[in-house]
């Protein structure tokens, strides 16, 4: 039923929640997991070299959250599709979402920017009415 499953995490537990219920239906199902990472912060250093080491930093930050979800479900590199995308993250999702075709997308009821997400509308929200396939939103810890 459900082959190919997107997992979305930011760090939080909540999506580390996510991770844990993805990595489930993709056993129960033998299906694919992917996780997915954007790092959606705009750039603040304006020299080339400060610049370099800002998006080192932040492509460091992103690579170990993929790697502290990968641990949470207790699978290795060689089991899940990990990816780390840059740009807005609804945008990237939704694209996501769409090349790749996916069965089911998991991810927490509340992310990192809870404040924020006030402020400019949930973002799981939008992808539950944006998406074709179905989205589990994991509400609280497993």
């Amino acid at each position: 039923m459900f082959k190919n499953i997107l997992v979305l995490v930011d760090g939080s537990d909540f999506s580390l929640n996510a991770a844990k219920v993805g990595s489930s239906m993709a056993e129960k199902y033998t299906g694919k997991l992917t996780l997915l990472h954007v790092v959606g912060k705009s750039f603040s250093k304006t020299t080339m070299p400060e610049l370099e080491l800002e998006i080192a930093g932040l492509r460091a930050e992103g690579s170990q959250i993929l790697a502290n979800a990968l641990k949470a479900i207790g699978k290795n590199e060689n089991e899940v599709e990990l990816v780390l995308s840059w740009g807005n993250p609804l945008n990237i999702i939704l694209e996501e979402a769409e090349d790749k075709a996916y069965d089911l997308i998991v991810m927490g009821s509340r992310g990192l920017g809870a404040i924020k997400g006030l402020l400019m509308g949930s973002v799981s929200e939008r992808v539950s009415k944006s998406v074709k396939c179905p989205v589990l939103i994991v509400k609280d810890l497993v």
